[in-house]
Formats: structure tokens, C-alpha cells, sequence
């Protein structure tokens, strides 16, 4: 698989990273020199230009890439107008873009993108869920008041069978899977014990996830 990654800010940065750790052939691209010499040792090429210059982002030959991923910040025109460029007149069949806001995301809807994603209000969803709920380490919203998040394992359920808990009807929530130290368990046996330590991935309402250790 190969990325293409259009601006080297924090999130384009860290994301080009991150890909190039799992194995994913990045083309890393940024006006800023400094940017571009941050991640030329870890990604597969990195590029110095202006990807508003049409004529600089054809010269890329992204039409090769899987997915383009168009990360500028705050550039909000620029950012509408790649994602524009990139799906009409260059026909590309997978445009990721990154937004700012919902006004933001929606220009980017309409110019295309096949993804809009969002860091800082998905980053501040997760914070709102974990925040202050001890036993929740980590959320992800699914639709709504839904969700699905990584908990410790109630007290009191420890020494007891996940058959024998009746989870849906005790806590009302769905287990999805157990971590224990560094191995994970899908659908776990119901004549599984439950360990003091053990992780639960589970899913449900949000009101019943943050209370599951009460």
C-alpha cells in the first residue's frame, strides 16, 4: 500500500510517521524545506512544493497512490481547493482530507473527499468520555449516545466466569473483547475468569459505559 501526504504539520508529520512504522510506502509533501527534512529518513520520498500549484501536484503522479491524504492546518481555502483538484479534474479514487470545524468538513464533503476527518474533535470527544470515568482508558463514538471504549474489568466481576456475570443484562453493555497483559481475546469463552487487570473492550450506550465500575 501506498500514501500520498499532502502538508507536513503535526498531524501530516506524526500520520506519515505512523504509516511508514507499518510498513506503508509515504510520499511526504510540504512547502516548508524544514518539514520536508523532518521525515525524509522515515517515509519513502518526500517532496518540496506547493501542492496548490496544479501543475506541481500533477508532476506527482498521484494517481499511482492508493489514498491522498490532504492534511494542511489551518489553511482552510487551500485545503478545499487540493481536495477539489484532486477529485475532479484529476479523477483520484481515494481523497482522505483533514478538517478544522463542521463548516469546514462540509466544504470538504462538497468538493469530494471520499473521508473527512476531524483530530482535534474526535481527540476532544474521546477526553469528554474518559474524563473523569477511571475505568475508561479510551473511546470511540459510533452514533449518538453509542460507543465503543476500553475499561478495567469491575472489581466485581474478578474470580467469576464471564458466562456466569450476565454482562448485557448486569452492566449493559456488550464485551467485545478481553485484553490481559499483551494478549487480546475476541468474544471470549464464557468459562473464562475473569483476572484482576483484565481489559474489557465493550460497547453501548455512553451513560452505561461510564458507570460499568459503579
Amino acid at each position: 500500500m501506498n500514501v500520498a501526504i499532502l502538508g507536513l504539520g503535526r498531524f501530516g508529520t506524526q500520520l506519515s510517521k505512523e504509516l511508514a512504522n507499518v510498513g506503508v510506502q509515504v510520499l511526504a509533501v510540504d512547502r516548508d524545506q524544514a518539514r520536508v527534512n523532518e521525515v525524509v529518513e522515515d517515509v519513502f520520498l518526500a517532496a518540496e512544493g506547493n501542492a496548490s500549484d496544479i501543475e506541481f501536484l500533477e508532476s506527482l503522479g498521484l494517481h499511482s497512490y492508493d489514498s491522498v491524504v490532504v492534511a494542511f492546518g489551518s489553511d482552510v481555502a487551500t485545503s478545499v481547493l487540493v481536495t477539489l483538484t484532486l477529485k475532479q479534474r484529476m479523477r483520484h479514487r481515494h481523497v482522505v482530507a483533514k478538517a478544522m470545524n463542521e463548516d469546514h468538513a462540509r466544504a470538504l464533503e462538497l468538493a469530494g473527499a471520499d473521508v473527512v476527518i476531524s483530530p482535534e474533535y474526535e481527540a476532544a470527544v474521546r477526553l469528554a468520555h474518559t474524563l473523569g470515568a477511571r475505568a475508561v482508558s479510551d473511546y470511540m463514538s459510533l452514533s449518538g449516545d453509542h460507543g465503543i471504549a476500553r475499561v478495567r474489568a469491575p472489581l466485581s466481576a474478578e474470580g467469576r466466569k464471564i458466562g456466569d456475570l450476565d454482562i448485557l443484562k448486569k452492566y449493559k453493555v456488550f464485551l467485545l473483547a478481553r485484553i490481559r497483559g499483551e494478549h487480546a481475546s475476541f468474544n471470549p469463552d464464557l468459562d473464562e475468569v475473569v483476572q484482576s487487570g483484565d481489559v474489557w473492550i465493550v460497547a453501548g450506550d455512553d451513560k452505561d459505559i461510564r458507570t460499568i465500575q459503579q
